[in-house]
């Protein structure tokens, strides 16, 4: 049977089937070709976002990554996280790239609001514009979650965002990070994560008249919200320049240096959620940085990991005749029944390392016990870093006296025994926020310009006289 003309018509112009395949072959390789840079920025995104700790500040709730609603209790109020995942109505899904950008480096909301310096812009101004579109891509990739953001606590006027204007002015900083060309590509690669992705100075530089870094006192010691950031400067006595560099090392990777320090509080939980996850080269450079940066003095008398007193509870709590329910027996009864069985009766730890040593400890042997306080109070949450268990929070468990007898039995006699709380202190902690202290500071300073321009304006108008005296015929 004949075909008809159609049929032969088909016949000569359909491709072969070797020609289909090859040209759905060289589809797949085009697609391929498209996809793999964009899952290479979005492997480098990850990285950065962890070098960057995005998710430690932007979770409340493990189940629900980076959807925001994180407290962050700064010296105003407290600020809540945003969500920073792609939902449309509540994250960051409707942001251009040049709108993200700008979120980022200059603290601008996508309606053009200012954001507050909780998110650590002015660090992550240097960030360039490379890395911080790799992390937008990282979270656009991620599962949207709807999570409206709680509504910040700041009285007036530290409510008012256009106030934040003031504070760029004085503080930020634009430009990107300029590599110092006679040093290390390691020193180098260092100082951008400390400076800038790791932004350590937001904790451990101290703050200025204004609360913004105190660049001439940089990584001097400062406040991670009630904790104290501790100076990481060179200094040997108030610094690190006491560590070696495997101890610097080992301490931001697992949080954990037996004889020097055990990371609390937020420093713990960077090393869970950031650090642990860097490259060993990349930790190294870090610690090559943090070994150059310029000393910087403290109220230290001592090195704070050179505390080592060891009196045991059964040495202290009953046996010098003080009365059950005092300070030092109370302490001791306190210490023997709630810590002993983890950190042992003379505060040396578990044998495994699993619970820390109390002695030869940078917080118990602080000049002030506010670290010591949070701990008991809010618990370590260590991740399991290198074997190291978290610790529960006795906050619920024990009121303000109860929390300061047993902070000062701690650095009593396993650290300091010079820092000293009271129940008042502890109330405050607890209450978590410095604001009241803020407003005083502010009032203060305000008291004082308008003194000063009093003063200026006397000694003109005096000055004006003496003049006018001098002329006078």
């Amino acid at each position: 049977m004949r075909r008809s003309r159609r049929a032969l018509w088909l016949a000569a112009v359909a491709p072969a089937p070797a020609v289909i395949s090859r040209s759905i072959a060289a589809l797949l390789a085009s697609l391929a070709l498209c996809t793999q840079p964009r899952a290479d920025e979005i492997r480098k995104g990850e990285y950065l976002a962890r070098a960057a700790d995005c998710i430690g500040c932007h979770t409340s709730n493990p189940s629900r990554p980076f959807a925001g609603g994180y407290r962050v209790p700064t010296p105003f109020g407290d600020v809540y996280s945003t969500n920073i995942t792609p939902d449309l109505d509540t994250g960051i899904g409707r942001y251009s790239a040049d709108e993200f950008v700008r979120a980022v480096q200059k603290g601008v909301r996508r309606d053009g609001a200012n954001l507050y310096p909780a998110m650590p812009y002015d660090s992550f101004a240097a960030m360039s514009r490379e890395d911080v579109l790799a992390i937008r891509a990282y979270l656009l990739a991620q599962p949207p979650i709807f999570q409206p953001r709680p509504a910040n606590i700041l009285p007036f006027p530290f409510n008012q965002r256009w106030t934040l204007v003031l504070w760029k002015l004085a503080n930020l900083h634009s430009g990107g990070f300029a590599p110092d060309r006679s040093r290390t590509a390691a020193w180098t690669r260092g100082a951008y994560l400390v400076e800038v992705l790791g932004h350590c100075g937001a904790c451990h530089t101290p703050r200025n008249a204004t609360f913004g870094m105190d660049e001439n006192r940089a990584f001097a010691g400062g406040n991670a919200g009630i904790w104290r950031a501790f100076n990481i400067t060179s200094d040997k006595i108030a610094g690190v320049g006491g560590w070696s560099d495997e101890e610097l090392f080992r301490f931001l990777k697992t949080g954990a240096v037996p004889g020097k320090a055990y990371a609390s509080g937020p420093m713990a939980e960077t090393v869970m959620n950031s650090l642990q996850h860097l490259s060993d080269d990349d930790i190294h450079a870090m610690a090559a940085y943090l070994r150059d940066v310029p000393a910087q003095s403290g109220d230290e008398k001592q090195p704070r990991f050179s505390w080592g007193n060891t009196l045991g509870v059964a040495d202290s709590a009953g046996s010098n005749g003080a009365a059950q329910g005092s300070g030092a027996a109370a302490g001791g009864d306190l210490y023997r029944s709630l810590c002993s069985g983890c950190h042992g009766t003379n505060g040396g730890g578990s044998a495994d390392g699993s619970a820390p040593s109390l002695t030869h400890n940078t917080s118990p042997g602080a000049a002030m016990p506010d670290n010591v306080v949070m701990t008991i109070l809010e618990g370590v949450k260590a991740g399991d870093v290198a074997g190291r268990k978290s610790m529960a929070a006795f906050g619920g468990w024990l009121d303000d006296g109860q929390v300061a007898i047993l902070a000062n039995y701690v650095t009593a006699h396993f650290g300091n025994p010079d820092a000293r709380v009271t129940a008042a202190d502890v109330r405050l902690m607890r209450a978590g926020t410095s604001t009241g202290r803020t407003v005083m500071i502010l009032a203060g300073q305000a008291l004082a310009a308008c003194g000063a321009v009093l003063l200026l304006a006397l000694l003109t108008l005096l000055a004006k006289r003496l003049r006018s005296a001098h002329v006078r015929p």
